[in-house]
């Protein structure tokens, strides 16, 4: 997962951006195969071609330094193949350089409304509070994010482990080289997007080297990135405020009470890591009364239809979400009790 807070931001904010989270996952994924050795990832830095090795070696020395893991890195003979800084560094690098972005209009959402994207809550550990919230989100755009990845060392088999390594990645063809990465989206969590390559794997290495220069084998990838621009003013809100099953109509001020509040509700509290109902009744007292439409029940069947109690499923609505259908699957999965006239 990254590390720097990108998807740690609050909604709304301009903290979090599509291209760099894409970047973040780019660069998880190169980490994930392209070794200095077994276990030590090749170190890989975001800039122009030509200034990855200087922008290495700033960030070798800087205090924080994000490549310090290579610190323990030893060859066969048990000898550090890297000091601390002002030794001088070491190939191989990775740099990645933003070459593009392309509108994607096969898989784009032509109308950018709001929609119930996910529930937020499906795990064992749901709080409370957080049962029957749903997450409503504008639909995202498709965008294509096109990436120059370029291979340092000083080694010609290191170059050709990189080639070998990254045709291993892509062997899923189907037409072009290609392979899916997970990508975790604010609000939307993890999906997998395409990659591909885009163009030749090209080997930049100089014909005739300068005399007396360290060789620089330099291999350069062009791929892009199926990726999506989310909306990060996602909205978490109830689906749910209460439901009453029965038989006849039901007087619309009883669904002024929450049933994740109610601290006699054996379904929720029968959870485990389900905290108390004060808790969860403090923390509602901020939302305020919700909003009751006048409603006629709707009848399923009549009770004599099949020898059974006849259900009715009030429709609610707080603020512009209603969902009977989402209340009624609550119900099924037990999320909710059943109770009342």
């Amino acid at each position: 997962m990254p590390t720097d807070a990108t998807l740690n931001v609050r909604r709304g904010q301009l903290g979090s951006h599509s291209m760099r989270y894409h970047e973040l996952h780019l660069q998880r994924w190169l980490n994930r195969w392209s070794f200095v050795r077994e276990g030590y990832p090749v170190p890989t830095v975001f800039g122009a071609p030509m200034d990855a090795f200087s922008q290495f070696k700033q960030l070798w020395a800087d205090t924080n330094n994000p490549f310090a893991y290579l610190l323990a890195l030893k060859d066969e003979k048990g000898t550090p193949l890297y000091e601390p800084h002002p030794s001088p560094v070491r190939y191989p690098i990775i740099s990645v350089y933003r070459k593009g972005w392309k509108y994607r209009t096969s898989q784009n959402f032509s109308i950018h409304r709001w929609a119930r994207i996910n529930w937020p809550t499906v795990s064992d550990d749901v709080e409370k509070c957080d049962l029957g919230n749903v997450t409503t989100s504008r639909m995202p755009m498709a965008w294509d994010y096109r990436f120059q990845i370029d291979f340092f060392s000083t080694r010609p088999d290191s170059q050709a482990f990189f080639i070998d390594a990254f045709f291993d990645q892509m062997w899923r063809t189907g037409g072009i080289p290609q392979t899916w990465i997970p990508v975790e989206y604010p609000g939307w969590g993890e999906r997998l997007v395409r990659l591909y390559l885009d163009g030749d794997v090209e080997s930049a290495t100089p014909e005739e080297p300068t005399d007396g220069a360290q060789v620089e084998f330099r291999t350069t990838i062009n791929v892009v990135l199926e990726g999506f621009k989310v909306d990060l003013n996602f909205q978490i809100l109830p689906a749910l405020w209460t439901l009453i099953t029965g038989y006849g109509g039901v007087d619309p001020r009883r669904l002024s009470e929450d049933l994740r509040a109610r601290p006699n509700n054996v379904t929720l509290d029968s959870r485990d890591n389900v905290p108390e109902g004060e808790d969860c009744a403090r923390e509602h007292l901020n939302l305020g009364d919700p909003e009751v439409f006048d409603v006629e029940p709707l009848t399923i069947a009549p009770a004599t239809a099949f020898g059974v109690p006849t259900i009715t499923i009030v429709q609610v609505s707080i603020g512009a979400l209603s969902s009977t259908l989402a209340a009624a699957s609550l119900v099924a999965a037990g999320v909710v009790e059943e109770g009342g006239n």
